[in-house]
């Protein structure tokens, strides 16, 4: 298949995740953290056990639920961090796994790390730094919180590339949505009996486009396209995920958009296109 496909699902993960941020801020208004993830996470796995029951095997499990540990204190430590922190500050710091997944690969993948990468990196953080410009700073321990996501994020990305060679995306994503939603409820038991939470038609309407979209859809995608690119490349498409944020914040919540946010968002896409030629020209 043409790469383009796999880097537009990647822009389509990133207009999602994006879009999650001040929906899942609103939500925390009516729904405790981990009743939140439960919920999402579960529903996610439900919603792709029939399509993957038959073709289950032992090590998509394995390494599945491996991958599916930071993925788990990546979204734990999001998703808490959201309560103290704002919405564009929370896509800020999440996107340092930008810069923190090519490092990390060269530790584990044994990539190497030239001038090109280093900068094209950079340039894409700064991209995001001038993006929150005059943003409220949020409180510490959202913040802290969230450098702990990025952290988990970037090492998700690269366990998935390093993992899923030949294993089958789909089972390889429902063990990793499964791992969340038990893990979620094994630190906050109580989780299992607040389905009535659901009753609020904002919390429902969250959950829901949280796991079909946001978990389901978009961490499948990202799987394939992982395993059909590489580490660096996908994190750096990803970055797009606080320019959908902030974009989303404007348009459905009323922030407003800055210079800064339109020149931040256009270093990050001209670094993304960059990085992207590059990547192509050395595999042609």
């Amino acid at each position: 298949m043409n790469r383009r496909v796999y880097y537009g699902g990647l822009v389509f993960v990133a207009v999602i995740w994006g879009s999650t941020f001040p929906i899942i801020k609103n939500a925390l208004l009516f729904i405790d953290p981990f009743s939140f993830l439960f919920l999402r996470f579960a529903i996610a796995a439900a919603v792709i056990f029939p399509f993957i029951v038959k073709k289950m095997t032992r090590k998509d499990a394995v390494y599945g639920s491996i991958v599916g540990i930071p993925l788990f204190l990546g979204y734990v430590t999001q998703t808490i961090g959201l309560k103290y922190t704002s919405p564009s500050m929370s896509g800020l710091i999440t996107g340092l796994y930008v810069v923190l997944t090519p490092v990390i690969s060269i530790f584990i993948l044994k990539t190497g790390m030239d001038l090109t990468k280093i900068f094209l990196t950079v340039a894409a953080f700064v991209g995001m730094g001038l993006m929150t410009v005059n943003s409220a700073s949020g409180e510490i321990l959202g913040n802290a919180l969230t450098v702990v996501t990025a952290i988990a994020y970037a090492l998700q990305i690269v366990l998935t590339e390093k993992y899923l060679v030949d294993g089958d995306p789909l089972v390889f994503t429902f063990f990793q949505l499964l791992v969340v939603a038990v893990l979620s409820l094994l630190f906050d038991p109580s989780s299992a009996g607040k389905m009535y939470l659901m009753e609020n038609h904002y919390v429902l309407f969250a959950v829901l486009f949280n796991a079909v979209f946001g978990s389901t859809l978009a961490i499948w995608i990202m799987s394939i396209a992982v395993k059909n690119t590489n580490a660096y490349i996908s994190a750096l498409i990803l970055i797009l995920e606080p320019v959908f944020a902030v974009l989303v914040s404007t348009f459905f919540f009323g922030f407003p958009v800055t210079s800064w946010m339109l020149a931040g968002g256009a270093i990050i896409l001209i670094s993304m296109v960059l990085a992207i030629n590059r990547e192509n020209r050395k595999r042609s």
